[in-house]
């Protein structure tokens, strides 16, 4: 049974906290958090993501960024990655960890999440929207 799911981006200020928000809410009985791979500690959410977020309900005002590291992985049941290449990384380094590492769109389509930082407000919008979607997908999977 998965009581613990862990969501990972590149710096644990856009992708992986909306995510994280998500995911909570869908699950409200599972512990939920999030990190980065390159993730600065105690960093503030994106500007971007925070207004984003806001549209729908959800805070990320408190969000502070932390880094992914082995030791953190072995504590969840689930870890859920933006991108193919992150979950690489993840198996190849820490191979104790690779059977619990999985595409956040594992149930709609595998494909990347772009990450949004420092770009257009409409691939912000497109990432937004993506992170929902896959969101839902793992709750429509029901699978916890």
């Amino acid at each position: 049974m998965i009581a613990s799911i862990l969501v990972i981006c590149t710096g644990n200020i856009c992708r992986s906290p909306v995510a994280e928000r998500l995911l909570a809410q869908l699950f409200p009985r599972i512990t939920v958090h999030s990190a980065g791979l390159n993730a600065c500690e105690e960093m503030a959410a994106d500007h971007e993501m925070i207004i984003l977020a806001e549209e729908k309900g959800i805070v990320l005002t408190d969000h502070r960024s932390k880094k992914f590291t082995p030791a953190t992985g072995l504590e969840y049941d689930l870890i859920l990655v933006m991108e193919a290449k992150q979950a690489e990384v993840i198996n190849d380094q820490y191979p104790q960890l690779s059977g619990k590492c999985h595409l956040l769109t594992h149930w709609n389509g595998r494909a990347d999440i772009p990450d949004p930082y420092r770009k257009s407000k409409e691939l912000y919008r497109i990432t937004f929207h993506r992170l929902m979607d896959a969101t839902k997908a793992w709750k429509k999977a029901s699978l916890f």
